[in-house]
């Protein structure tokens, strides 16, 4: 009986310790608004267990608040909503706001690469990596974009005049034979039977296999490189593995790991729901013929696009960003606060909290976008028209320092393989966006596949 009574006196000493030395921490959450978030059993039952289509129903409505600054505690976690573009600039911006929770390392399980790892692996890999997604290094990668988006226009041809297919599994063996050869690392994925293809590319979504295939990359590039230290690196992985710049293994796999995902997922999603949209809109797909026929010529051949020609495609990138405006790609990202941080002018968030920036509700909040926010104007991004915008109203691949590193690379990617397969097919879906239903895991994409029927264009 004596040591029952000292078992519950010390768990009330360590919990009453416990809230007293975070005092702060829950007076400053107590001061900020809270969510909608059911606190039931059954709401954070339903939470935790619902699959990747429900979770994004769940954090939409959760997002789906008047307040530009609310709270939502999980468990002892405090996630901090902020939906003004104003407070979306302080967090991309300020050095409180650079590194990642620890909730996101360990759900990506790359705790050692800049995309999702801890700041000290960003600030060192960035600084390695920078030039070679900087315009020069992008200009030496024109080829390789050109040549892999060949082979897909090529691949396309038994499609032409079939039954709808799911353009996605197309575009990911585009996007992921690129990013392998942009890391001198060469696989054949486009030309393989689709089912060989497709098992291919769903078995690097398991930890185990993406590993595997990582390790076999890591180990071809570096005999490939055979550590010679003076050799001009043609890749970010050659710069990495070489020995003066002191990177261990698993940094240099995790960076990989995380260049594959992202260089994979981000153009294949963005490209394959621009061909959804275009297919909708007939009328927006002609006039991104009309300006391709400007820039290279009123023919169905193929044209090698220079770096000259992408910056031309001026009508075809304000469709790529209206789509991932309405549609963006990541459905928010997440920061944690390192010190203190005064949000929405009142309020002070405190050290340990994440903040959450809902990029798919920003970018349809009709106070900065319109009353017609949700609807598909590829004008909304002409010259004239986006100087009106928030500047940070509009975040597909975040802002400030920690943005994405590869967000050039994806637009300039997307506008080679988009203008290639627009001016040798026309696209058409019997899917109606209205009825498009989402799935989030860490991308958000279309549970019914991006389904497209093509034929051959008309000159």
């Amino acid at each position: 009986m004596i040591v029952l009574i000292i078992l519950i006196f010390s768990i009330l000493f360590w919990i009453i310790k416990y809230f007293w030395d975070h005092r702060r921490f829950y007076y400053l959450a107590y001061k900020i608004p809270t969510s909608s978030f059911d606190y039931s059993f059954s709401g954070i039952y339903k939470f935790f267990t619902a699959d990747n289509k429900t979770m994004l129903n769940i954090l939409n409505e959760i997002l789906n608040n008047e307040n530009e600054i609310v709270k939502i505690w999980l468990g002892h976690i405090l996630l901090v909503v902020a939906n003004n573009p104003d407070d979306i600039k302080t967090i991309f911006n300020a050095k409180q706001c650079y590194d990642k929770p620890s909730f996101v390392k360990v759900c990506a399980k790359i705790e050692k690469g800049s995309l999702f790892g801890y700041l000290e692996y960003w600030r060192s890999h960035r600084k390695v990596m920078n030039p070679f997604f900087g315009l020069q290094g992008l200009k030496a990668l024109i080829p390789i974009f050109n040549d892999k988006s060949k082979i897909f226009i090529k691949n396309l041809e038994k499609m032409i005049d079939k039954e709808a297919f799911n353009i996605f599994h197309n575009m990911t063996a585009l996007t992921l034979e690129t990013i392998l050869k942009v890391m001198e690392y060469d696989v054949d994925i486009q030309n393989q039977e689709s089912k060989t293809r497709d098992v291919f590319i769903m078995n690097l979504d398991t930890s185990n296999c993406a590993m595997a295939f990582t390790n076999d990359i890591v180990q071809y590039v570096r005999n490939k490189t055979n550590n010679n230290e003076d050799e001009q690196h043609k890749s970010f992985i050659q710069a990495m593995v070489n020995p003066r710049n002191d990177f261990t293994d698993d940094e240099i796999k995790d960076e990989v790991h995380s260049i594959v995902l992202a260089g994979q997922d981000t153009s294949a999603i963005a490209s394959s729901m621009t061909l959804l949209v275009l297919a909708v809109f007939k009328d927006v797909q002609q006039k991104v013929v009309d300006e391709l026929y400007q820039v290279f010529g009123k023919t169905r051949d193929t044209p090698y696009i220079e770096f000259e020609n992408v910056n031309e495609l001026v009508y075809l990138e304000m469709v790529i960003n209206e789509v991932m405006r309405l549609y963006p790609v990541v459905p928010f990202v997440v920061r944690q606060v390192d010190e203190e941080i005064v949000l929405g002018h009142k309020y002070t968030i405190p050290v340990k909290a994440a903040v959450v920036v809902p990029i798919s509700r920003v970018h349809k909040n009709k106070k900065y976008w319109g009353d017609d926010a949700e609807e598909f104007n590829p004008e909304r991004f002409s010259k004239e028209n986006i100087s009106k915008i928030h500047p940070y109203a509009f975040v597909p691949f975040a802002k400030g320092p920690r943005m994405c590193l590869g967000y050039r690379y994806a637009m300039m990617l997307m506008k080679i393989q988009l203008a290639n397969f627009l001016m040798r097919y026309e696209v058409d879906t019997d899917l109606k966006l209205n009825e498009l239903e989402f799935c989030c895991h860490v991308t958000m994409t279309v549970c019914q596949g991006y389904m497209i029927k093509v034929r051959n264009r008309k000159c």
